[in-house]
C-alpha cells in the first residue's frame, strides 16, 4: 500500500496541496479500509502530516498558501454559483459538475473553474456556444472554463489513471443519475480507484439572468439541427486546425479542450517526483 500511498501523494504534490487520510482513501489505487490507509500513513517514513493534511516529506507544504488557495476556491464559487445556475437551467444541460483544483478545493487567485458538461444528444456544440456567451457577457462568467462537453450518449473515455482522479473529484451540479452513468460507461474507473464514488453535490443559487435571445432559435427543432451542424462544423475545423495536444478531442459528440497536454504534464511531474522519493 506504500506505493499508492506515495502515488496519491505525488499527484496531489503537482497541485501544490495536503490532502486529509479520507482524500488519500479516495484516491487511492488499491482496496482498502479507511483505517488501513490511516494506519499506513502513520508508519510511512515518506509521508507527513502538517496542519491535518498529509504530504510528502520531501514537499515543502505552506498551511498559509494552502488556507489563501481554499479560500480562493470558494470565492471563485461563489461568484460563478449565479453563472452556472443560469446554464444548469437550459434542459439540454443534462448534467453538470465542477471539476480541476476547484472541485479538490483549492485555487488560483486568477484560476478558472472548469466545467463537465453532458449535454443533450446532438446538442454538444449548441451548449458549449450557450457557456461560451455566459463566459463572456455574464458577470463572473469569466472564471468559467467549459473544457468539457459530452454527448450524454457516448460517455466511454480514454483509460487512465488522471482521468479517474478528475472523476473522482468531481462536484455534481446537475443530473446525479446522469453522472453516474459517466461512472458506469468507464467500469475502469473502479478499477484504477477502488475506493472512489460519487460525491456530494453542490447546491446553486438562483440564477443570473435568462437564456439570450437567440438560444430559443438554437433549441427549436429545425432551426436547431442546422445550428448545431452549422456551429459543429465552423468550431470543429476551426478548433482541430488550432490544437497542438494529442490529448484534446473535437468531434461532433465531444469537445474535450485539453490543449495544455495536462494529463501528460501531471504525469511527467509526478514520475519525477516518485523518482526522488525513492532514491
Amino acid at each position: 500500500m506504500l506505493e499508492a500511498i506515495e502515488e496519491v501523494l505525488a499527484w496531489s504534490a503537482v497541485f501544490n496541496h495536503g490532502l486529509t487520510e479520507e482524500e488519500v482513501h479516495q484516491h487511492l489505487a488499491a482496496k482498502a479500509t479507511l483505517e488501513d490507509v490511516k494506519a499506513a500513513l502513520e508508519t510511512a517514513t515518506t509521508a507527513v502530516q502538517t496542519g491535518g493534511r498529509w504530504h510528502l516529506a520531501t514537499f515543502d507544504f505552506d498551511v498559509d498558501i494552502d488556507t489563501a488557495r481554499r479560500q480562493f476556491a470558494h470565492a471563485h464559487l461563489e461568484e460563478v454559483g449565479p453563472v452556472l445556475s443560469q446554464l444548469a437551467a437550459s434542459p439540454t444541460v443534462e448534467a453538470m459538475a465542477i471539476t480541476g483544483s476547484v472541485a479538490a478545493g483549492v485555487n488560483d487567485e486568477d484560476g478558472d473553474v472548469d466545467l463537465l458538461i453532458l449535454a443533450r444528444p446532438g446538442h454538444v456544440w449548441r451548449v458549449r456556444a450557450l457557456a461560451i456567451h455566459l463566459q463572456h457577457n455574464v458577470d463572473g462568467g469569466h472564471r468559467i472554463c467549459p473544457n468539457m462537453v459530452l454527448d450524454r450518449s457516448m460517455l466511454d473515455l480514454r483509460r487512465s489513471s488522471y482521468a479517474a482522479r478528475e472523476m473522482a473529484m468531481m462536484r455534481p451540479l446537475k443530473g446525479d443519475g446522469v453522472l453516474i452513468e459517466l461512472l458506469d460507461a468507464n467500469p475502469w474507473f473502479e478499477e484504477e480507484l477502488p475506493n472512489a464514488s460519487m460525491r456530494d453535490r453542490l447546491h446553486l443559487p438562483s440564477p443570473s439572468g435568462g437564456m439570450p435571445w437567440w438560444w430559443s432559435v438554437m433549441r427549436a427543432p429545425v432551426t436547431g439541427r442546422w445550428a448545431e451542424r452549422w456551429e459543429a462544423g465552423r468550431r470543429i475545423r476551426e478548433l482541430q486546425s488550432a490544437s497542438t495536444s494529442h490529448e484534446a478531442t473535437y468531434t461532433k459528440d465531444r469537445c474535450i479542450g485539453h490543449e495544455n497536454a495536462h494529463r501528460s504534464r501531471i504525469e511527467g511531474a509526478m514520475a519525477h517526483i516518485l523518482a526522488e522519493v525513492r532514491t
